[in-house]
């Protein structure tokens, strides 16, 4: 059973509209494993919406969080001043707003881009309109029995004077410094730590202040159940990285049970995104962009991918034939939503992959033989598609082949193994061919010979005829043709590439000229 079946399949029969939920932090550009986050909660909405049920999803920007990293991209002289603040309170480079909603206003563009339905918030709007000042109340009344099940659940002791709240210094405006200690039922006290953490000095000062507008924040492992208490969330899942034994979900679990005395949010743990074998670090350089993965595939792969089996570590290596195979699988997804093989689950996924409400459903060219056919000169890949169907292409086919056009280019600049790239030699390569392959030569020089015009769908199947005329296997006849056009041993489809050639030069060629 597909995720999607036993969460729908948990709500049946819910009246009121759900609340479906995912968030990030804006602390710099989009990292690629957000996408997951948040493409796994649109396919939940949505899923919910097709099995009649009511839901909404929002995408929380978490910009009262501190800036605690200084990213190589911003100019570390004028930004290091801010380090500790909250991001909404910190500049944009390009002056218009605040540094979260530049950093977030990229991932919520490429989110609009992959078909996510959502309604972009703010942290920082919820604490000034007072959506938190109940559960802060609640939070800073229990703050002995959240110390108790940090150590209980988590291993965590936070010591007896540990209150969890981070004012906004009211000297220096920093809130990643400040630790809070006391609380009288109407304020907070706290002082502004100056070596509490190594990416952020604090000033020193220390004062009270009331919790409640956005004078500060909880801290992210109370705030997080807090907010499923205050909003009444009802989905919002997590990377296992927090589901894990004693995590953040865990913690979540028991605070939201004996705390804030409401049901936790229906679970989705999703599995990680990797790079190359290794887990992805923004310090470290090891990863892949999310807008590098955003222009090098169309939206219904990326989608496809992240929500295939969301309990799979996916491994976003690019490089190599991963494109070509993840193509591959998508097509065949194609097929079991067509009914065309007996995959149900695969179906879905393909159906909750799509961004558009209407969709190819006929002829798709392999993304291979797309790639190979654009490497040929002066190929005319539509009338290659329509011999391959033996039809006329309609405009969704056109769509999509236009599209795997533009994507197999960019795999060629960017990913394709050398082995797969290939041009057609001006001057006939030195070549070796044994005594079979002259033969498989001669006798296509003369099919080739008695027409001049070929389409590339006839001319393959002359070719692969050869086999069974002349007792040679197809491995040898196609190499022999590679060998001399292209100077390697394999290449795109035969067929197609001499039809798309012009006559006399590949007539020339075939008399080994």
């Amino acid at each position: 059973m597909l995720w999607t079946e036993e969460l729908t399949k948990h709500f049946k029969g819910a009246k009121k509209e759900l609340w479906v939920d995912d968030m990030a932090t804006p602390s710099g550009k989009p990292h690629v494993g957000t996408f997951r986050g948040a493409i796994i909660h649109d396919v939940a909405a949505k899923a919910l919406r097709s099995a009649g049920l009511k839901a909404k999803y929002t995408f929380f920007s978490n910009d009262f969080d501190p800036m605690d990293g200084m990213p190589s991209y911003l100019d570390e002289k004028k930004y290091r001043e801010y380090m500790g603040k909250p991001f909404f309170m910190i500049p944009a480079p390009n002056g218009k707003g605040s540094l979260g909603d530049y950093f977030i206003a990229e991932l919520y563009e490429m989110m609009k881009g992959l078909g996510c339905d959502f309604k972009p918030m703010k942290d920082s709007e919820g604490y000034k309109n007072g959506d938190y000042d109940e559960v802060i109340r609640t939070v800073l009344d229990n703050a002995d029995a959240i110390r108790k099940i940090y150590k209980e659940v988590a291993g965590s002791d936070k010591g007896n004077d540990w209150i969890p709240f981070n004012p906004i210094c009211e000297k220096c405006g920093k809130i990643g410094t400040t630790r809070a200690y006391a609380w009288d039922g109407k304020e907070v006290s706290y002082k502004c730590e100056e070596d509490m953490v190594d990416w952020a000095k604090g000033c020193g000062y220390e004062g009270k202040v009331s919790p409640f507008g956005g004078t500060g924040k909880l801290p992210w492992k109370v705030e997080w159940p807090a907010k499923f208490a205050a909003l009444g969330i009802d989905v919002e899942g997590e990377g296992k990285d927090h589901s894990s034994a004693g995590g953040s979900r865990d913690l979540a679990n028991v605070l939201c049970k004996k705390v804030f005395k409401v049901e936790s949010p229906y679970d989705l743990p999703y599995e990680h995104i990797i790079f190359k074998g290794k887990k992805m670090s923004k310090s470290k350089g090891v990863g892949i962009s999310a807008k590098d993965v955003y222009e090098s595939l169309p939206p219904e792969l990326i989608r496809f991918i992240m929500i295939r089996n969301i309990n799979r570590v996916i491994d976003l290596d690019l490089d190599g034939m991963v494109i070509a195979s993840i193509y591959d699988e998508y097509d065949r997804a194609h097929k079991a939503y067509m009914k065309e093989i007996d995959f149900p689950d695969l179906a879905k996924v393909f159906e909750l992959s799509q961004i558009k409400s209407k969709f190819n459903n006929g002829y798709k060219m392999k993304f291979t033989k797309v790639a190979h056919a654009i490497q040929i000169p002066n190929a005319d890949i539509d009338k290659m598609a329509e011999e391959e169907k033996g039809s006329k292409l309609n405009e969704l086919e056109k769509t999509e082949l236009k599209e795997r056009v533009k994507y197999a280019q960019v795999w060629l600049d960017k990913f394709a193994p050398d082995t797969f790239k290939f041009d057609v030699k001006e001057k006939l390569p030195k070549v070796e061919l044994t005594e079979n392959q002259k033969g498989v030569i001669e006798a296509l020089a003369k099919k080739f010979a008695s027409r001049k015009e070929w389409n590339g769908e006839e001319l393959q199947k002359e070719i692969f005829n050869l086999k069974d005329e002349l007792k040679v296997e197809p491995k040898e006849i196609f190499s022999a043709i590679y060998q001399l056009f292209i100077g390697k041993d394999s290449g795109p489809q035969a067929g197609f590439l001499l039809a798309s050639l012009d006559y006399e030069f590949v007539k020339k060629r075939l008399e080994l000229k």
